[in-house]
Formats: structure tokens, C-alpha cells, sequence
């Protein structure tokens, strides 16, 4: 299974900045762009990320598709990776 960084979100004074996890790596929208997510109790940015753009969604698929046919979860029954999916859950 591949590694997942770590330092998937960052903390930015009260609110939390998001990144994409595509192909293994993390990363911001092509185009720099972001989004905030507003809490609706205060009104206040909890948490910003990234606006994907077409090519990033298009990206994200491929590596996705690559990792279904290619990587070591194309290798598992769909038991096995039912059973991981529990696991994480």
C-alpha cells in the first residue's frame, strides 16, 4: 500500500488548510485556487482547500485508475480489500 505523508493538513492560526492527495503526493489546485468552509455556529473560516480544478480532477482519476490496475491494490481480491476498507472505517 502507498505511504500517506503525514503532514496531509496544516494548522493555520484557528483554521486548518487542506491539500489534495493525488498520485501519492499532496498537493494545491493547479491554478493555485482555494476554498473556505465556513462554520455556520460562527461564521468564522474553519478550514480551507483547494478549488481542483478540470486537469487536477482529470489527474486525480488517472492516478486512481492507475493505482486500481497497476499498484498493489490490483493484486487483492475484493475480500481483501473490503476487509482493509473495515479497518480503516
Amino acid at each position: 500500500m502507498p505511504n500517506i505523508p503525514a503532514e496531509a493538513v496544516t494548522h493555520e492560526a484557528k483554521s486548518k488548510s487542506y491539500r489534495m492527495l493525488i498520485d501519492g503526493a499532496l498537493v494545491d489546485a493547479g491554478d493555485g485556487a482555494r476554498l473556505e468552509s465556513i462554520n455556520p455556529a460562527t461564521g468564522e473560516v474553519w478550514a480551507t482547500f483547494p478549488a481542483a480544478t478540470a486537469e487536477d480532477v482529470d489527474r486525480a482519476v488517472r492516478a486512481a485508475h492507475r493505482a486500481m490496475t497497476e499498484g498493489p491494490w490490483a493484486k487483492l481480491t475484493a475480500t481483501q480489500r473490503g476487509k482493509l476498507i473495515r479497518r480503516l472505517a
